[in-house]
């Protein structure tokens, strides 16, 4: 039984091994739902190779973290409890990945991160009752009891917690630079087509070190890190924030808060699909929502500011419409002042979200250790590491979409109703 293993083929790392607790992991019905999740959310609408999923991701992720536990040689129970915190870190992730997850913080107050949690914890089931009489599989909870794993440990790797003696298991999962980056830029660039995210990430494994129990890098990955930071900012403002697929996710993200008589649905448990079919259950706004979707008719851009011409009049509103409250109190006063129907004007203040999604974006806390073995920080080596905490991403601070046939009468007048 113990030499049972399954190899998966990966297009990005090739040959994948899984045997023991990872086997049994691999075949949980928290990770299979991966399946049915893409990892871009709706950036195929943009990038037709753009199909990958979540799933494709955490295999990878855990591919690298086994690549690594051997580079910086760790004992059999780290390599263990990293591979598992690797394979499980993204499990909690709903339909369409990052798309929904400001909706999610804001209803129900968690995200992604909170959710993967109470999955290993075994506090809350991904599949209905019904599912549950079918699907006669081990939960990834159960499947952690039964080899006696530590599943606060795991959790704490995922969240990047500083643990006692051994901070640098976190920083691996975790940190300015860490596996599951190194997986999503290749494979993202891989699949969408665009060069920005290609890194050498061998080359920075090979200058990975412990020093102090703390993560670091050796003076000769200065350069590579700096590949990889750059590739970071460049495939978040090409990719994971342009423009149309900014547009797409903020149509879904209305459709559900347009919904008459709100109540919070666990839309976080469903797969891409699911959560169409249920929309398209629901009233007009929700099925013409779908349909957009699903035909890409998509609303137009009425309305840009550009961080350049934000004065401290207008930093004032746009900081209030951060609130989501004013924010939709904003937008059904646009919508009764030109009369546009309920729904049709969303105002996009990207800024909080690309936190939400990305909470590395603007890390460069990297340690360096030199040929004497003192230590120093990145900053001390290169001016990119302060030049990329300033850079922003979008290069817009607020949008105003709409449905195309108002996109004119938007223009004209959104300025003036905002400021």
């Amino acid at each position: 039984m113990g030499r049972e293993y399954k190899i998966v083929r990966d297009s990005i790392h090739g040959d994948i091994k899984f045997q023991g607790i990872f086997l049994e992991l691999l075949e949980s019905p928290e990770i299979q739902r991966l399946h049915n999740i893409k990892q871009l959310g709706f950036a195929n609408m943009v990038f037709p190779g753009a199909n990958h999923t979540r799933l494709e991701h955490s295999l990878g992720v855990y591919k690298i973290a086994n690549i690594v536990s051997d580079i910086i040689d760790l004992d059999k129970d780290e390599k263990t409890i990293l591979a598992c915190a690797a394979i499980l870190h993204d499990i909690g992730h709903g339909p369409f990945s990052h798309t929904l997850e400001a909706l999610l913080r804001e209803l129900f107050g968690l995200d992604h991160v909170d959710l993967t949690e109470k999955l290993i914890l075994g506090e809350y089931e991904i599949y209905d009752e019904k599912e549950k009489k079918i699907i006669d599989t081990p939960s990834v909870s159960e499947i952690l009891d039964k080899h006696g794993v530590d599943k606060q440990l795991v959790i704490d790797i995922i969240r990047g917690s500083k643990i006692k003696n051994k901070h640098y298991l976190s920083q691996l999962l975790n940190s300015p630079i860490d596996v599951d980056q190194l997986d999503y830029l290749q494979r993202d660039s891989h699949y969408t087509g665009v060069a920005y995210g290609l890194i050498d990430a061998s080359r920075y494994l090979q200058t990975l070190e412990i020093f102090d129990n703390e993560l670091a890098i050796k003076r000769k990955g200065i350069s590579v890190v700096e590949n990889i930071l750059v590739a970071r900012g460049l495939m978040y403002s090409t990719v994971y924030f342009h423009k149309t697929v900014r547009i797409a996710d903020l149509m879904l993200s209305k459709a559900i808060e347009e919904i008459e008589k709100f109540e919070p649905f666990e839309f976080f448990s469903m797969t891409d699909s699911e959560l169409f079919e249920k929309l398209k259950e629901m009233k007009d706004f929700q099925y013409e929502i779908a349909a957009r979707l699903k035909y890409r008719r998509l609303f137009k851009q009425a309305y840009v500011l550009p961080y350049q011409n934000v004065d401290d009049e207008k930093l004032e509103t746009i900081r209030k419409l951060e609130d989501p409250v004013f924010r939709r109190k904003k937008e059904k006063e646009i919508e009764e002042i030109l009369g546009i129907p309920s729904g049709h004007i969303i105002i996009d203040i990207p800024s909080p979200e690309v936190y939400l999604s990305e909470p590395r974006i603007d890390k460069v806390e990297i340690r360096v250790v030199m040929e004497d073995r003192s230590v120093k920080k990145l900053e001390d080596f290169t001016p990119l590491a302060d030049a990329l905490k300033l850079r922003k991403i979008p290069d817009w601070c607020l949008m105003v979409i709409t449905d195309e046939k108002y996109k004119e009468k938007v223009s004209e007048k959104v300025e003036d109703i905002l400021f």
